[in-house]
């Protein structure tokens, strides 16, 4: 089934359909009351609600088969398509003036005529379409053959762009033919955008079966969503979870996990994290690759000071989102403003780094706008070069500063790397730590955040924690080195067909 948000835009149809026909309802409602024995206007009420109405039909009669920068394979189009939410747009706004008796009925009429005859066309267009679907699959499935793709990076989330951005580089990097599968059309662009591989939309398990070529051997999964069961039913494929990052949040040993063939994780702290959470997965399916993500973050043995003993670096502050649920939720950023107040007492410059989905919801972007306004007139006042609005890879990020005031999350594992002190803002229970383990690593700072100047003064002087870091660092990525993921996922291409992946990779 496809999906729609408000992100598909005017340009589908279908697009805010419900707002839509309840504006439309309570106009007309209100033109037909000024006129109640006129036939035309009865007319033209219906006319519109139902063609209103029937766009989301429309919509599943669009071609299915999308993709983007695949060789040999040209898309159905529906060009009218995308002019039937703007005429009906323009017809809700004739609506709306009718309403106001500002007009005639018969000029009422034309309100059906310009959303009504774009409709008419693009319904037909649809159908011919729809009955050409079953070439158009063909025709995709015979263009992902010739791509001969090897191994599939499969995500079913829309706004999971920069989930594979931390991946797609260490994969593009094994030279191997592949393809990245959506589950949303719409996804499409952005992530085209990050990739030139091949990117199918495939939102039927039919149009599964299209990328599901001989030349096949695994698919890699991001996140762990819903939609990947569809994908995992392929038997004939290794299915490997990646995950996005490695972390001691919830998601990061749900048992979901275990449906996979293989859950590559970064060190042995990830192997016992399931185990110490209840969750039953099989030993031989866990291979540790490491953290390919922090090699590029340049490691320091000491943090170059000030003339009055403080550190006169910048300071990266990189709050995670505020989850789906309080279980979910680890993010400082609500107390972000008071976090950056803190830092803007020390003499260098603030790295501002918030999680990429803080930017796409309404109340974390408050947040982010707060702090960011806080910066830029600091900026203004002192001259500091505060960074902030920077899309850049985390590495690029660690690299700017000499310590770092983060959560829960995996950008604290890929500043271990690093070797600097972090502080962690933690959930206000005494056994965060144990619950925890990465803690050992941080210094940490209760949400209400009254501790925090003095933490940022031990952390940034003696930093006692110091050897502890290597030794977390040590336990949750191991000692693999940047070359462990492209080993084992070169290991699983090459192994003959029909050998047990279990037994394809040594640990």
């Amino acid at each position: 089934m496809l999906r729609q948000s408000a992100a598909d835009g005017p340009a589908t149809p279908g697009w805010l359909t419900v707002p839509r026909l309840l504006a439309l309802t309570a106009l007309t409602a209100a033109w037909v009351a000024q006129r109640p024995d006129d036939a035309l206007v009865w007319l033209v009420a219906g006319v519109l609600l139902v063609a209103t109405a029937v766009e989301p039909v429309l919509r599943r009669l669009l071609p299915v088969p999308a993709a983007v920068q695949l060789p040999g394979w040209t898309p159905p189009t529906v060009a009218v398509a995308r002019f039937v939410v703007p005429a009906a747009l323009v017809a809700l706004l004739v609506v709306l003036v009718a309403a106001a008796g500002a007009l005639t009925p018969w000029v009422f009429g034309v309100a059906a005529v310009v959303q009504g005859v774009p409709l008419l066309l693009a319904t037909a267009q649809a159908l011919r379409a729809y009955a050409a679907r079953p070439a158009a699959a063909a025709a995709l499935g015979r263009a992902v053959a010739q791509v001969a793709p090897e191994f599939v990076l499969y995500t079913a989330r829309r706004g999971g762009a920069y989930q594979l951005q931390m991946w797609l580089p260490h994969l593009e990097a094994l030279g191997r033919p592949f393809l990245v599968v959506t589950r949303d059309p719409a996804a499409l662009a952005p992530l085209a955008e990050v990739t030139t591989a091949p990117v199918v939309a495939c939102p039927t398990w039919r149009d599964l079966d299209r990328v599901v070529v001989p030349s096949l051997r695994a698919a890699f999964y991001v996140n762990s969503v819903a939609a990947n069961a569809d994908f995992v039913t392929y038997r004939q494929l290794t299915h490997v979870y990646l995950g996005h990052g490695e972390s001691d949040k919830a998601l990061s040993h749900h048992p979901a996990h275990a449906m996979y063939d293989l859950v590559f994780v970064a060190g042995q702290a990830a192997v016992e994290r399931y185990a110490r959470h209840g969750v039953q997965v099989p030993a031989d399916k866990f291979v540790v690759v490491g953290n390919p993500q922090s090699a590029a973050v340049e490691p320091v043995d000491t943090v170059a000071g000030s003339s009055d003993g403080r550190p006169a670096g910048a300071v990266l502050y990189a709050p995670t989102w505020q989850g789906y649920n309080d279980d979910s939720s680890y993010s400082s950023l609500g107390h972000g403003v008071q976090v950056v107040r803190a830092l803007l007492e020390l003499p260098g410059p603030v790295v501002f780094r918030p999680h990429p989905f803080s930017r796409t919801r309404a109340t974390e972007r408050g947040h982010v706008a707060a702090v960011e306004e806080l910066l830029a007139a600091d900026a203004r006042a002192t001259g500091r070069a505060h960074v902030y609005g920077v899309d850049e890879p985390f590495a690029a990020s660690a690299n700017r500063v000499v310590a770092m005031v983060g959560d829960l999350s995996s950008v604290v594992t890929e500043f271990l790397a690093s070797g600097k002190p972090l502080a962690l803002v933690t959930d206000g229970e005494p056994d965060f730590a144990t619950r925890n383990p990465v803690a050992r690593a941080a210094y940490l700072v209760a949400p209400d955040l009254a501790e925090l100047p003095a933490v940022l003064a031990r952390m940034l002087g003696d930093d006692p924690l110091r050897e502890e870091r290597v030794a977390v660092r040590r336990h949750y990525v191991g000692a693999e080195g940047d070359q462990a993921f492209a080993r084992a996922v070169l290991s699983l291409l090459d192994a003959p067909r029909g050998a047990d992946s279990r037994s394809r990779h040594s640990r």
